[in-house]
């Protein structure tokens, strides 16, 4: 069995998506049955000012040794010792706790954490002398830049850290780079650990998000464009001219021992920064949390939606929509609002109506106390001010949209949640007081994720297995995983959205008015599709419990480490010879060739 050493940003605590795909993982009992040894590895305060809850026990900290009965073994304490020393850093080891994402049960693994603020200016010169050495990365075109230092930093330290933790087990050890954040260490890795194996696993490709994210009229034609040679050859060139420090190290990522992508869309997107990466990335696929639950749970959970929309809308709805994302352009939030105004009258004719909840926040967690004031002042977040507390940031859009929306819609609202969570103490007293996060999941009617860019997608599936409808774009890159394991067609809970421009406007950018006319166009199919499909009664709702559930099952995070992350595993270390990527139906013969 093996040790995977895993090098993120989100090693102390969940943030984002990474964390999230690390529950997930982490807690699977395939993945449990693969590696023997989990260690996290990352950067932040030493000490730190606020432990997160998940850290359940500190063995060592700057120097400091716990007593106790799990006491760190010297020999390990004056290995770290001597670490701090050699390259001015302070170090936190520990066991953090992992949860299982809908279930009660936990994994624990080990933590390490590195404070690179102060390292010593010599042993990080030597660093990237290193990474010129091994790969010819320029770090004095990036070194001011601190996304890009402070990982340099971590390297050589964390180097030496994962050999005296991994002993006699380096051979059966990978170092795991998560995005871009462990590159320098594995690039490193080489020279100086060159005993261990190193994988870099894609949950994206930062300079494609970051090209879709900057330049809009990219996002109808970015796909279909992949399909043709001179398509593909364009964004290429787009993409070297644009560089910065991401695609500088992403590009090199093809020298680790292995190249994880999180789906099809994601390799052949690696292929765009080098031709070395085809043919020789494994697809490991996220999976989605899952389990059985009942259609009274469901209708349990929705009940519960519903008063609560009641409650901060007016509007008793007769669904309950649900969209749980960062707000970021990529997330494409508008096209909800498009879709919803498309049902607007179609529902308004059947006398029915609908809430959309949209959870997304980029300032953080507001406290208890500061939401039930907004509540009480000015109805919060049925109605929102600009400017912290409330609205922040990528918020401000979003609530100003959300009003306008509002302001004219018959049968239908939408309210904005600028806030982590979803229970009382995150969202105020009209929450009803048995209410937790699990049932935005389990109660949910419709899920939306029509992005312009996700590599994967977790959260728009987070309803397909308690019964609910996922309306996702087929930029997703779920949607491939979604073809194979439904084994024909989709189920009746899942509706793909197809925002590519016609073959008309060509591979290139095209104009904003154009992008809107071809995403109402889209928006409005996908009303007259989703209208029929919404549960009207307790029939409806078994008979999409019984349709989402096996899918789900299928996509689940045992099954996807079972599947494709326990093989690709083996073939990292040499225990079977690594297996060529299947193509997926959508890829095209030009992303394929040799």
């Amino acid at each position: 069995m093996a040790t995977l050493v895993h090098i993120t940003h989100e090693a102390r605590a969940k943030v984002g998506g990474i964390g999230a795909v690390l529950e997930g993982l982490l807690t699977s009992r395939a993945y449990q049955q693969a590696v023997r040894r989990t260690i996290l590895v990352g950067c932040g305060d030493v000490p730190s000012p606020d432990p997160p809850p998940s850290l359940e026990r500190v063995l060592y900290q700057a120097g400091e040794l716990p007593v106790g009965p799990e006491a760190l073994d010297r020999a390990l304490a004056s290995a770290f010792h001597h670490i701090e020393t050699t390259f001015g850093v302070r170090l936190l080891y520990g066991h953090r706790r992992v949860p299982c994402p809908l279930r009660l049960r936990h994994s624990r693994v080990e933590l390490l954490v590195v404070d690179v603020r102060d390292a010593a200016p010599d042993p990080v010169d030597r660093l990237k002398r290193d990474l010129w050495t091994a790969c010819a990365l320029a770090s004095d075109r990036y070194q001011n830049d601190w996304g890009y230092e402070e990982w340099v930093r971590l390297a050589a330290p964390a180097l030496e850290a994962v050999k005296a933790l991994a002993g006699t087990t380096l051979k059966r050890t990978a170092l795991v780079s998560h995005e871009f954040m462990g590159l320098p260490t594995v690039l490193a890795a080489r020279l100086r650990l060159p005993a261990a194996k190193t994988i870099y696993w894609a949950h994206e490709v930062p300079p494609v998000r970051d090209l879709m994210e900057r330049e809009a009229g990219h996002r109808l034609v970015f796909d279909r464009a992949l399909e043709t040679e001179a398509g593909a050859g364009s964004y290429e060139a787009h993409l070297r001219e644009a560089g910065g420090f991401k695609h500088a190290l992403v590009r090199r990522a093809h020298e680790a021992t292995a190249v994880f992508a999180v789906s099809d869309r994601v390799a052949r997107e690696l292929a765009l920064l080098d031709d070395r990466f085809r043919d020789r990335v494994h697809v490991v696929y996220n999976g989605v949390p899952a389990r059985p639950i009942t259609v009274d749970d469901r209708l349990a959970s929705r009940e519960r939606l519903a008063r609560y929309a009641e409650a901060v809308t007016g509007l008793a709805p007769d669904f309950v929509f649900t969209h749980v994302a960062r707000p970021v352009a990529s997330k494409a939030i508008e096209r909800d609002l498009a879709v919803l105004e498309h049902l607007d009258d179609r529902l308004a004719e059947r006398n029915e109506t609908a809430v959309l909840v949209v959870l997304a926040t980029d300032a953080g967690r507001r406290d208890t106390e500061t939401v039930r004031h907004m509540e009480r002042d000015y109805g919060w977040p049925m109605h929102h001010r600009e400017g912290w507390p409330d609205l922040a940031g990528t918020e401000v859009p979003l609530g100003r949209d959300a009003q306008a929306y509002n302001a004219w819609a018959r049968a239908t609202r939408v309210v904005l949640i600028n806030q982590f969570g979803f229970d009382r103490a995150a969202c105020g007293d009209r929450v009803p007081p048995d209410t937790a996060f699990a049932d935005l999941r389990q109660g949910s009617d419709v899920e939306f994720g029509q992005s312009t860019y996700e590599p994967f997608g977790i959260a728009p599936l987070e309803t397909l297995g308690f019964g609910g409808l996922c309306v996702l774009s087929r930029a997703c890159g779920c949607a491939n995983l979604l073809r194979r394991v439904a084994g024909g067609d989709l189920p009746e809970n899942v509706i793909l959205a197809d925002y590519s421009a016609p073959p008309e406007a060509g591979d290139g950018p095209i104009g904003e008015g154009e992008t809107q006319r071809i995403e109402h166009e889209v928006a409005a199919r996908l009303a007259a599709a989703l209208a029929p499909r919404l549960p009207r009664s307790r029939t409806d709702h078994e008979r999409l419990l019984a349709s989402g559930w096996p899918v789900a099952q299928r996509m689940s995070w045992q099954a996807v480490c079972r599947d494709y992350l326990a093989p690709a595993l083996a073939a990292c270390f040499g225990d079977r010879p690594p297996q060529p990527r299947a193509p997926a139906e959508s890829e095209s013969t030009f992303s394929r060739r040799a």
